[in-house]
């Protein structure tokens, strides 16, 4: 009999999935593949986050009460190896990379400004450096350096050409003499897939200036310049000065529910900034779009246009120049902006098709983990194993987190019952209760769209 369930993935829904686990009374293991937890919103859950306890309404995380639940165990620089067995009796491997520092490290910084090699930081969408022993942000799980040894000078064991690192160290915490690697053996009852999506440019984007104006962003980096901890304090700043942005425009392929959310939300958040200028462009030519009221709520002051994009370009005062053929005039506008956004282009998660071998489930043909169980909806082909948030798809925020807690319940329907907590929800009224999210979400979302197409049917 096991008394643990594994969450394949930290970010929000794995997350998310291991408190539940963790207050219904049972043990969740946390395979993280990167070097801290938290995903693409780690900076988000930490104490000095400038998002508070929630973003757009949906509560996250937050690493300080993570820290406090001593039934969730963490590995980082960590993957699944093996699985083997069936729904309530899974024997599964996990191998760990070694992190280089131990839990004496202070994070007193002493090591860090000694390093020679300098890496674009991944954790700030690249608007940063850092080096090769760092921390991302001020807060982290877990709460110590991390040494990238790809990035290193050093080869451990036998090739130690720079010890800076070592030699400033008070606190004796940097080790090369350490296993490379190391293998644990665990069994759990059953599984949750929260692997997550990846975002990256489109290939085309280089002729929209990205690339070559540090001031066109995609909406991935632009998440960050407005989440602080961050490279900018939680600020729409331009890249190249770090100046203020007063104008900002966003420019969309086409009007997709999750493209459409997450403008929304950072249209939002910039209008709270006193934002002066905000305006969208929707490169694809306007459907037959649905007529009604405005969504109540939606933030004023954005304006909407449709046209082909004709040229961006860098102007001498750092301003970034815009041309696009208007779809409903022969005009060809001209405009300049502070910042261009470019929408982020989601693929499924680097690894998910090995991660899928090993665990034996099967991908959808959009290289996501397939759901085809209509009665359970995070289900996967491998009985006991379920998947949630964006390993089945990119999603938005509040359903990630409702399916993380649905996948959570159907996990833990997998073990002894008497070793569940008296509060723990029946893996039914789990599925109401994220069919009721998603129903609300899929309204907001067609909320959003209707007043997306109302805007460019009225011309404003």
């Amino acid at each position: 009999m096991t008394d643990s369930i594994l969450i394949v993935g930290g970010g929000v829904a794995g997350l998310t999935a291991a408190i539940a686990c963790a207050e219904a009374g049972v043990r969740a293991i946390v395979v993280e593949h990167d070097a801290i937890v938290g995903g693409r919103l780690a900076a988000a859950m930490t104490q000095k986050s400038s998002v508070g306890d929630s973003i757009d309404g949906v509560p996250i995380p937050k690493l300080d009460a993570l820290a406090k639940m001593s039934n969730i165990e963490i590995f980082t620089l960590a993957n699944l190896e093996e699985i083997q067995g069936g729904p309530g009796n899974f024997d599964i491997s996990i191998r760990e990379r070694a992190r280089f520092v131990t839990e004496d490290c202070t994070l007193c910084n002493h090591c860090r400004p000694v390093c020679p090699v300098v890496r674009s930081n991944e954790h700030d969408a690249g608007l940063s450096y850092r080096k090769a022993i760092y921390a991302p942000f001020p807060e982290t799980m877990p709460p110590e350096f991390v040494i990238d040894i790809d990035a290193c000078l050093n080869t451990p064991p036998n090739y130690l050409p720079c010890n800076r690192c070592t030699e400033v160290c008070d606190d004796d915490a940097i080790h090369f003499d350490v296993p490379l690697e190391r293998l644990h053996q665990r069994k759990v009852g059953a599984v949750v897939l929260a692997a997550g999506f990846e975002t990256a440019t489109d290939s085309g984007a280089s002729h929209r200036g990205y690339g070559e104006y540090p001031d066109v962003v995609t909406t991935a980096e632009m998440e960050r310049l407005l989440t602080a901890p961050g490279p900018t304090g939680g600020f729409a700043a331009r890249p190249s000065d770090e100046e203020y942005a007063n104008s900002i425009l966003f420019i969309l392929d086409e009007l997709t529910p999750f493209a459409v959310h997450i403008v929304a939300s950072q249209i939002g958040r910039l209008i709270a900034q006193d934002v002066t200028k905000i305006a969208l462009l929707v490169t694809n030519q306007p459907g037959n779009g649905e007529q009604g009221s405005l969504l109540q709520g939606f933030p004023e002051g954005l304006t909407v246009n449709y046209g082909l994009l004709q040229k961006v370009e860098a102007r001498a005062d750092n301003k970034i120049t815009v041309t696009y053929a208007d779809f409903s005039s022969s005009r060809i506008p001209e405009e300049q902006y502070d910042l261009v956004v470019l929408n982020s282009i989601v693929s499924p998660a680097s690894g998910l098709d090995g991660l899928a071998q090993v665990i034996g489930c099967e991908l959808a043909d959009n290289g996501y983990v397939s759901r085809p169980d209509s009665d359970n909806s995070c289900a996967t082909s491998r009985p006991g194993i379920y998947a949630a948030g964006g390993a089945a798809g990119a999603t938005i925020l509040g359903t990630a987190v409702a399916e993380a807690e649905v996948a959570a319940s159907a996990a833990l329907a997998h073990l002894d019952p008497r070793l569940l907590g008296d509060g723990h929800a029946a893996a039914g009224d789990s599925e109401a209760g994220l069919e009721a999210a998603v129903a609300s979400q899929e309204e907001l979302r067609a909320r959003i769209e209707r007043a997306l197409f109302a805007m460019l049917e009225s011309g404003e």
